[in-house]
């Protein structure tokens, strides 16, 4: 009888030091991922009004919350060749930056953190909240927005084939394939412009990428279509080693 109540105890205890443990010394949460960088929120630009449509610096700015999770914003004008700009993004999400463009220029901005990436935004500049550009064709024009070049050492080669993948019932018209400013190092195979794909017709562009010291390791591709709609897509090459 006396085994049978020292054997409950000791049930009894191991019961309260398993209940003990669970509570207090448990496993530890397997930690979550970093949620993605995001542009959260409106983007407002300022700039002047009396310049006569000559390139002016153009203030863009988010507010508190406007961008999460990300250590900087970067943005280039699509319908320039001036240099991407960077700003830094601060704790409550908020940033600016000034950045050449006039009324009716696209910018084309990002949310960053180290290798990580939102989905890019194509912005009208105007005063006030810059909305989307407008993209037709959309549901059966279809160009990825980025493409990652593999890393390689300066003066070495490689390539990735870029597909434009046309399901329109119409003939479409590519006016034009072209970097939107030099960059040294980039060269463009495959599909030239002017080039009318028909109905259900796909081509692709391969990008050779042969890195040069100290020049930039990103640049963005520029496709323009005049028909059966007037559209655009813009596509961000970059070496994954870029800062």
């Amino acid at each position: 009888m006396n085994r049978v109540r020292r054997d409950g105890g000791l049930m009894r205890w191991l019961a309260v030091l398993l209940v003990a443990c669970v509570a207090g010394c448990g496993v530890n949460p397997i930690p979550e991922p970093p949620s993605a960088p995001a542009l959260a929120g409106d983007l407002v630009g300022a700039f002047c009004d009396g310049c006569d449509g000559a390139p002016v610096e153009l203030e863009l700015a988010g507010g508190p919350g406007s961008v999460k999770d990300a250590e900087l914003v970067w943005a280039v004008n699509l319908d320039g060749a001036g240099p991407p700009v960077v700003a830094p993004v601060a704790d409550d999400g908020s940033f600016a930056l000034q950045i050449g463009a006039v009324r009716g220029d696209e910018l084309r901005v990002q949310a960053r953190r180290g290798a990580a990436r939102s989905e890019p935004a194509d912005l009208v500049v105007e005063s006030g909240v810059l909305e989307r550009a407008p993209r037709p064709l959309a549901d059966c024009f279809q160009v990825e927005p980025e493409l990652a070049l593999p890393a390689t050492a300066a003066g070495a080669a490689v390539s990735r084939a870029l597909r434009l993948v046309h399901t329109c019932a119409a003939p479409l018209a590519i006016d034009a394939i072209a970097l939107r400013a030099p960059a040294p190092g980039v060269l463009l195979e495959g599909a030239t412009a002017p080039v009318v794909l028909e109905a259900g017709e796909a081509t692709e562009v391969r990008v050779v990428f042969q890195p040069v010291e100290d020049a930039a390791r990103e640049e963005v591709l520029l496709v323009e279509v005049s028909s059966p709609e007037v559209s655009r897509r813009a596509v961000t090459l970059f070496a994954r080693d870029a800062p």
